[in-house]
C-alpha cells in the first residue's frame, strides 16, 4: 500500500474519529449555584451535561460574588440550577441580566411542605437531608428532560442509578446516627436544621442567623444557661469562619468545638459521610 492511500485511510480515520467525539460531547451547558446541586447534575446529566458550579466547595457563600470568568460561562449556558430560595435571589437575577434566555430551575419546587423556616426566609441547607436531595434531583432529571428530550433514556437510567446510591446512603447514615440519637447540641450557623431533623439530633440553639450575624447579649445568656441546665455539651463549629462568640461560650460552659464543613467537597457522598462522621466524633 503506497503513502498516498495510507494518507487517505488515515484521514478517513480522523474524520471518523472527530465525528464519534462530536456525539459524546455535552451539548448543554448548565450553570448551578452550589457543589450539591452539580454533583447531582452531573450524575444524571452524564456526558450530555456540562456542569459550571458558580460557589465552589468550602467558599463562604455570605462573601460569595461572580467572576468575570464566571460571567462569560453564564452567557454560553442553557439552564442555571439554584436552590430557589430567598439567598439566591441576586443570583438569578444577575445572571438573567447577563443572560437573558437561560432557563431558571428552581431544584426546590414542590418541596415547601418539607423546608424549614418562614416563607421567603427558609433554611436553604436542604440538601443535608437525602431524602431532600433525592427530591431535588428528581427535579433536575425533570429538567434535563424538559431541555433536551434525545437524551431521555440516558437522563432515566443515571436517574435510576444515582437513586439506589443514595438509598443506600440515607440509610447508612442511618444507622450512625442511631448512636447518637436524641443528642443535642449547639451550633455557630443554622445549617444544621435539616439534618437534625431527618437523622434525630437535637438541633437546640445557633449563634448566627442564616446571614451569618451573631445573636445578641440576651440570646447568649439563655443559650449559655440553657447549656448548662440541660447538660450540652457540643457546639459545632464552622472551619471556614472562625468564632470568638463560639469559643467564649465553649470556655464559659466547657463544651467541645467541632468543626464540620455543610459544603466542603464537590462529592455528596464524600460530604455526607464526612459530615455524619463529624457529629458522631462531637456527640458520642
Amino acid at each position: 500500500m503506497d503513502d498516498v492511500n495510507l494518507l487517505k485511510i488515515f484521514s478517513v480515520l480522523l474524520i471518523f474519529m472527530a465525528f464519534l467525539t462530536s456525539l459524546t460531547m455535552a451539548s448543554l451547558s448548565v450553570v448551578v449555584t452550589i457543589p450539591p446541586l452539580g454533583y447531582a447534575m452531573e450524575e444524571i446529566g452524564g456526558s450530555a451535561v456540562s456542569v459550571n458550579v458558580l460557589e465552589r466547595a468550602g467558599d463562604n457563600p455570605h462573601n460569595f460574588n461572580l467572576t468575570p470568568q464566571q460571567a462569560v460561562i453564564i452567557s454560553k449556558a442553557s439552564m442555571l440550577v439554584d436552590l430557589g430560595l430567598e439567598e439566591d435571589a441576586w443570583i438569578a437575577e444577575k445572571v438573567k441580566s447577563i443572560n437573558p434566555s437561560i432557563d431558571i430551575v428552581d431544584a426546590t419546587q414542590g418541596l415547601s411542605q418539607f423546608l424549614i423556616g418562614d416563607p421567603g426566609a427558609y433554611n436553604p441547607h436542604v440538601w443535608l437531608d437525602v431524602k431532600l436531595y433525592e427530591m431535588m434531583a428528581i427535579n433536575l432529571y425533570g429538567s434535563l428532560v424538559k431541555v433536551d428530550p434525545k437524551d431521555q433514556t440516558i437522563f432515566s437510567l443515571n436517574l435510576a442509578t444515582f437513586m439506589i446510591s443514595l438509598n443506600e446512603l440515607d440509610e447508612e447514615v442511618r444507622i450512625i446516627m442511631m448512636k447518637i440519637k436524641g443528642k443535642s447540641f449547639v451550633a455557630q450557623h443554622p445549617a444544621w436544621d435539616y439534618f437534625a431533623r431527618a437523622y434525630g439530633l437535637g438541633f437546640e440553639y445557633s449563634l448566627e442567623n442564616d446571614s451569618g450575624q451573631t445573636i445578641g447579649p440576651k440570646d447568649y445568656k439563655r443559650i449559655t444557661e440553657a447549656m448548662k441546665k440541660y447538660g450540652i455539651r457540643s457546639i459545632i463549629g464552622d472551619p471556614v469562619t472562625s468564632s470568638k462568640l463560639a469559643n467564649q461560650l465553649s470556655s464559659e460552659t466547657g463544651a467541645t468545638i467541632i468543626d464540620i464543613n455543610p459544603i466542603f467537597t464537590f462529592n455528596y457522598f464524600d460530604l455526607m459521610r464526612s459530615v455524619t462522621n463529624g457529629f458522631l466524633e462531637a456527640l458520642k
